[in-house]
């Protein structure tokens, strides 16, 4: 492990030291949590892995799905479907 100082302003040392006591840790712990979620959430999508069940949305609250074409994307796009 790595050591390394933080210059914080008072105020969010004292918010930090606030917040650490109230969860049960200590000010370090939750700068490590801060910094580890942060790093995780930053990772190109690629590398992130996600556990989803297809379908997102189930068929019975959508209705039937019709496939759309790009003729479809044309027409709505034309000039006759776009409001004045």
């Amino acid at each position: 492990m790595m050591q390394a100082t933080v210059e914080l302003p008072e105020v969010v040392l004292q918010q930090l030291e606030m917040l650490a006591r109230r969860e049960g840790a200590t000010p370090g712990d939750l700068i490590r949590r801060i910094v580890e979620d942060h790093v995780a959430r930053c990772r190109p999508s690629a590398q992130r892995s996600f556990n989803v069940s297809l379908p997102l949305i189930p068929a019975c609250e959508t209705g039937p799905i019709r496939p759309i074409t790009g003729r479809d994307v044309d027409e709505l796009l034309s000039d006759d479907h776009l409001p004045a």
